[in-house]
C-alpha cells in the first residue's frame, strides 16, 4: 500500500509477515537474522546551555547543532527542538526485498538519515520530530518513505544498523532522542543535503514567506552518504 502526499512519495512499508500501522515500520528483523553492524556515525554532546538558533538558509555540517524554531502555518510557536544529522546511508536496493509492498520501490535506492534530537520546549511524546526533506544532486527533492515517531519503529527496521536507543534526559531535564529516517533517491542519483523547511509533510496552500522564511530558504544539512559495512 501507498500514501501519496504533498512531499512527494509518502510510502508505507509492511515487513513480510508484520502489519504496517499509522504509516509506521513494524517488526524486527535484519534480513538474514544476524546481528546488525555497528551504527557508522558517532552521536554528539548536546551544548550545556542551547544551539544556536537556525537561520533562513543556513547550511550545516553533519554533527551541527541547530535550534529548530518550529511553527504553525500562523506563525504560531511550537516546540523548539535542536537538531543534527549525524549522517546518511546509502543503501542497496535489496533493502526493500523484506516488504510485502517492496516491490513499488523497484528503481529507488533507499537512504538512511540517523538524526539526533533535544527538545529545549515540549518533549519526546508530543510527536512533533522536525521533518527532513531529501535534498538530491539534481536538485529536486527526494521521497520520504518512513519516519520514526517516538520509537514507534524499531532501529533494526528502520535501519540496516544498529540504532542506539537514546530516550533519555540531560542533567536539566531535557529529552534526547536518535531516530531513523528512511529516504529514496531514483537510481543513479543521490542525496546530497536533509533540508528543514518548517512545514508538515501535508499542506494545501504555499506557506506565506513573511510568516515562514525558512520555507522559501530552508535550513540544509550538506551529507555526503556513506556505505555501510555488511
Amino acid at each position: 500500500m501507498r500514501i501519496h502526499k504533498t512531499a512527494g512519495r509518502w510510502a508505507v512499508l509492511s515487513l513480510v509477515g508484520a502489519v504496517a500501522i499509522g504509516g509506521l515500520l513494524t517488526g524486527c528483523s535484519s534480513g538474514d537474522g544476524d546481528a546488525l553492524p555497528a551504527m557508522p556515525f558517532d552521536t554528539v554532546a548536546m551544548p550545556a546551555g542551547r544551539a544556536p538558533t537556525a537561520t533562513p538558509g543556513q547550511h550545516l555540517a553533519p554533527g551541527e547543532i541547530a535550534l529548530l524554531p518550529q511553527t504553525d502555518f500562523k506563525g504560531v510557536a511550537d516546540d523548539a527542538i535542536e537538531t543534527t544529522v549525524l549522517g546518511l546511508a546509502q543503501g542497496d536496493p535489496s533493502f526493500w526485498d523484506k516488504f510485502e509492498n517492496g516491490g513499488e520501490f523497484a528503481g529507488d535506492t533507499p537512504f538512511f538519515a540517523v538524526i539526533q534530537y533535544r527538545w529545549v520546549t515540549g518533549n519526546v511524546t508530543s510527536y512533533t520530530t522536525p521533518l527532513l526533506r531529501p535534498v538530491l544532486n539534481d536538485g529536486k527533492e527526494g521521497d520520504v518513505v518512513s519516519r520514526e515517531y517516538f520509537g514507534a519503529m524499531t532501529a533494526d527496521t528502520a535501519c540496516p544498523f544498529e540504532v542506539p536507543r537514546f530516550d533519555l534526559q540531560d542533567d536539566r531535564g531535557r529529552d534526547e532522542y536518535i531516530a531513523c529516517v528512511v529516504y529514496t533517491a531514483p537510481i543513479g542519483s543521490t542525496v546530497v543535503g536533509l533540508s528543514w523547511q518548517n512545514a508538515d509533510e501535508v499542506f494545501f496552500s504555499e506557506p506565506d514567506p513573511t510568516v515562514n522564511p525558512f520555507y522559501p530558504a530552508p535550513v540544509v544539512w550538506d551529507v555526503t552518504p556513506v556505505v555501510p559495512r555488511k
